[in-house]
């Protein structure tokens, strides 16, 4: 059976998120790089089976 009515959403608003979550986040420099690497370097090796494909390999 289905019901009409939604239930009670316990969703937090956006600009409340970080606030109310305790402890703040503190991120090094070096965290960011090697997470901007990371991704760099895995979208690299994922497009490498399609272009050994493409060139007959």
């Amino acid at each position: 059976m289905v019901s009409a009515s939604s239930p009670p959403s316990k969703e937090i608003q956006s600009d409340q998120k970080w606030v109310d979550n305790g402890l703040s986040r503190n991120a090094k420099w070096w965290y960011s790089t090697f997470h901007t690497v990371t991704a760099m370097i895995g979208a690299g090796v994922l497009s490498l089976p399609y272009a050994m494909a493409y060139l007959g390999w």
